[in-house]
């Protein structure tokens, strides 16, 4: 008989602390119902605004899954599927934490900041080895 401080998973029936918000053993988010919770755009799995992502994430399935159905309900709805995507990109905030830097970006310099010259890259040239034509 489980005490006081447990509870069931609601999903694998396992055994958990009172205070849990995740279950341990299948991953399942048992803090409250998902339609009860605030909903966050994901930052790190995110192709144009990170509903899909943040959608994912909150109800645990596949992002690839409701990216197609996304796309699938604007192609056969006339453009409903869109629509709503539009809406939850206005309405959903970015989930808190640092945000993601762009991949091959170089960072922006502060306003007033010296730059930096382009003369400092050095390119050297290491001697052809035996067997290579120079």
């Amino acid at each position: 008989m489980p005490d006081a401080s447990t509870k069931h998973c609601p999903y694998c029936a396992e055994e958990i602390r009172g205070e849990a918000i995740k279950c341990r053993y299948c991953g399942s988010s048992v803090a409250g119902h998902a339609l009860s919770r605030t909903w966050y755009r994901s930052r790190t799995n995110r192709r144009i605004a990170g509903v899909c992502g943040g959608l994912a994430d909150e109800f645990g399935i596949s992002v690839t899954v409701l990216r197609l159905a996304f796309v699938l309900a604007a192609l056969m709805s006339w453009g409903v599927g869109l629509v709503v995507y539009l809406a939850l990109w206005v309405v959903m905030p970015y989930r808190p934490g640092p945000p993601r830097l762009a991949e091959g970006v170089p960072p922006r310099t502060l306003p007033g900041a010296p730059d930096r010259p382009d003369d400092d890259r050095r390119v050297e040239v290491f001697p052809a080895g035996p067997g290579t034509s120079s």
